[in-house]
C-alpha cells in the first residue's frame, strides 16, 4: 500500500490484480474512496482506545478474554440413562430410535 497510508487507486488496482477480479476506473475510485474512509474510522478508533488499559487492576484470573482450557475427559453423567429412554416415544436396545435422514 502506499507510504502515505491512504490507500489509492494504483493500490485498490493491485488488489484487484492479485484477486484477480477486473474493475473499471470507476469502481476502483469508488472503492478507494470507500476504504479510505474505513481505514480513517479504524484510526479513530485506535486513537479514542489508545490509553484504555483493560488489565488496570486486575489479577491474572480476572482478565476479560483468556484461553479457557479444560481437559478432554468424559464426564460422568448425573442422570438416569434408562430413565431417559424411558422418556423417548421409541426406544430399542436401550437407545432412543429416531427417524433416519440419511440414506
Amino acid at each position: 500500500m502506499s507510504s502515505s497510508g491512504n490507500i489509492t487507486q494504483a493500490d485498490i488496482k493491485k488488489l484487484a490484480s492479485l484477486s484477480r477480479m477486473q474493475l473499471s476506473d470507476e469502481e476502483a475510485e469508488r472503492y478507494t474512496k470507500e476504504i479510505d474512509s474505513i481505514l480513517a474510522y479504524v484510526e479513530q478508533i485506535k486513537d479514542v482506545t489508545a490509553d484504555v488499559d483493560t488489565t488496570k487492576d486486575k489479577t491474572p484470573d480476572q482478565y476479560p478474554h483468556r484461553n479457557m482450557l479444560r481437559d478432554d475427559v468424559a464426564a460422568p453423567l448425573d442422570t438416569d440413562r434408562d430413565a431417559l429412554v424411558k422418556l423417548a416415544p421409541e426406544s430399542q436396545d436401550g437407545y432412543i430410535k429416531v427417524k433416519k435422514i440419511l440414506n
